[in-house]
């Protein structure tokens, strides 16, 4: 009776230890991966990878990241918490334009205690909004990343192409740090990137942009406080233009070229350039009511009609 006694007690401990090492079935991870080859009903390791974004979110604690194993795509993704999405090396995908009316990446991070700092990374990675086989040629994706909630967003090392609409917007009611880094925008129906469409605000840092192939290259459409450098605004309708009253861009190193209008600046905002090249374009200056600022070393050049800058300041 004792020797069962003791065998029993064994077993149940036994079970007790097991159970607690698996942990919650919802358990999040600080890191998971995808890959082509995963499933998102595995759970994410590095060995059992999930297939989409969205399933690895769904198992990244806040803070977290995930990264790609190899180049697969990996579907559109709303997130909902701060983490990072990491696939560098990789050539990794998000495809968007398998369905109508779809969005590369949604950032919308409600106000939380639990994620105080609403910070979201995206690194690496192309995002695509061409349609699907049998529509050759059409663009089906809307916005390529766009920012509803949170109080920072990073997007380093992305191409963006073939949206219908953006390929960066930021449409928040409340104020939005945005960071782009090495990033290239092309092929866009409406604008390369368009700035607080919803009555926030945004603190902009670029830094390496290109904006190639769409109607308005980098739109400040809202409350906007912008630092530009190293920008290259191409083949695009209007290159830079701020439309709100109040906003402020200061520009170092761009050069913009083959648009109908290179820069302009509405009544009230204030564009201030320094070290840039304006040319061959249309008009090269459209001040419409606000200021364009020389600050040093610009050529202005080139341009079917230059335009002017609105004042000069004389470098010290």
């Amino acid at each position: 009776m004792m020797h069962r006694n003791t065998m029993s007690a064994l077993i149940l401990a036994s079970a007790v230890t097991a159970a607690l090492s698996a942990g919650p079935a919802n358990a999040q991870s600080t890191r998971t991966w995808v890959s082509g080859n995963g499933s998102d009903g595995d759970p994410c390791s590095r060995f059992l990878p999930c297939k989409t974004f969205a399933g690895a979110l769904s198992k990244t604690s806040i803070n977290g990241e995930i990264s790609c194993v190899d180049g697969g795509g990996y579907g559109p993704v709303t997130i909902n918490k701060s983490v990072t999405i990491d696939c560098t090396g990789t050539y990794a995908s998000i495809l968007a334009g398998g369905a109508v009316g779809t969005t590369g990446v949604t950032v919308n991070i409600a106000p939380s205690a639990d994620d105080p700092h609403r910070s979201v990374r995206v690194r690496g990675l192309s995002i695509n909004g061409t349609g699907p086989v049998g529509t050759a040629g059409t663009r089906t994706g809307i916005d390529g990343i766009r920012v509803v909630q949170a109080s920072s967003v990073l997007v380093e090392d992305v191409v963006i192409g073939e949206f219908t609409q953006q390929g960066v917007e930021v449409a928040a009611s409340a104020t939005v740090n945005l960071t782009l880094d090495n990033v290239l925008i092309r092929n866009t129906n409406v604008s390369g990137v368009t700035l607080a469409t919803s009555g926030g605000q945004v603190v902009a840092s670029f830094n390496n942009v290109r904006v190639d192939g769409t109607p308005l290259g980098v739109s400040a459409a809202g409350l906007t406080r912008a630092n530009l450098r190293n920008v290259m605004l191409a083949h695009n309708g209007i290159g830079l233009r701020t439309s709100n009253t109040d906003n402020i861009v200061n520009v170092d190193n761009m050069k913009v070229s083959f648009s109908t209008a290179g820069v302009q600046s509405s009544a009230g905002s204030t564009i201030r350039i320094a070290n840039s090249t304006i040319t061959q374009n249309v008009t090269g200056l459209f001040p419409n009511g606000g200021s364009i600022v020389s600050m040093a070393d610009n050529s202005l050049t080139g341009n079917t009609t230059d335009g002017s800058f609105t004042n000069t300041v004389p470098k010290l």
